[in-house]
């Protein structure tokens, strides 16, 4: 659906659903810039490794899977991004909805009757998926009038899952990318609309390189905006491709033997400008 505005022209509204942070709130900006968007609501994810875990059990889930140093870096990511981007001019992604500004609904389930009674009551023409940490099932998927699309820091097949920058890094890949694809339910799996390839700096950790695909990705989304409204179908992937989950201790230390990093302190500073 859209709605008009007061220059004759018709908005598209979207719903943007997202972890937050650092990375959440770059898209959302660039979505909330975007003349031809309404941002009718969003979706923030709570979860902890598994909807079924709480804020404790979660992260020592992550401790196990990843190692303390991960887990402090999504911490980073997140979190502690989310207090820092407040202090600067990027903005964070709300954790709550206040009075006159977008309806903001937080869940471990984007499944769950009812955050689908929250989507459908904003009645998105279209769905946009970034930095987010759950899979739409077919009742989410089938609530906006245009469909769903993700923003995935990788390639596509390439490196379809989580943290593809660092799988990358860890893989020794040739080259990096973004794309902006349409959503299924199976993960990363839809028609390609949009891909963009990005040559990272040297010595880029795999926060900056991630948070620089992301703000690509956004550009590349708005450019396809009239597409969107059009309904027009993308480019199937190919069948092969990769898919990982979350890292496990032996990539980072891999991450590590090549001379690479998560976060380095300048990119603190990012969060601040």
């Amino acid at each position: 659906m859209s709605a008009p505005v007061g220059s004759g022209v018709t908005r598209l509204r979207v719903v943007f659903c997202t972890r937050g942070g650092f990375f959440g709130a770059l898209v959302l900006n660039r979505l909330l810039a975007c003349e031809q968007i309404e941002v009718c609501g969003i979706v923030r994810s709570s979860r902890m490794f598994n909807p079924r875990f709480g804020f404790l059990r979660g992260a020592l889930a992550y401790i196990r899977r990843s190692g303390l140093a991960y887990s402090l870096y999504l911490l980073c990511a997140t979190d502690l991004a989310d207090v820092l981007c407040g202090f600067g001019t990027i903005g964070r992604v709300p954790i709550r909805s206040r009075s006159g500004e977008i309806p903001v609904h937080t869940t471990r389930d984007i499944n769950d009757p009812e955050t689908l009674r929250f989507l459908s009551g904003c009645a998105p023409g279209l769905i946009v998926s970034a930095f987010f940490d759950q899979r739409l099932q077919e009742a989410a998927l089938a609530i906006p009038s245009l469909g769903c699309v993700n923003i995935h820091p990788s390639l596509l097949p390439a490196f379809k899952g989580v943290d593809p920058v660092l799988q990358a890094r860890v893989q020794r890949a040739d080259s990096i990318g973004v794309t902006v694809h349409k959503m299924v339910p199976a993960l990363d799996a839809g028609d390609i609309l949009a891909q963009r390839s990005l040559i990272p700096a040297v010595r880029a950790s795999v926060f900056e390189t991630t948070a620089s695909l992301f703000r690509e990705g956004a550009e590349l989304l708005v450019g396809q905006i009239a597409q969107l409204a059009r309904a027009e179908s993308g480019t199937p992937q190919p069948s092969d491709g990769s898919y990982q989950s979350w890292p496990t201790r032996a990539d980072l230390r891999a991450l590590r033997s090549l001379g690479g990093s998560l976060i380095r302190f300048a990119d603190f500073r990012r969060m601040l400008e």
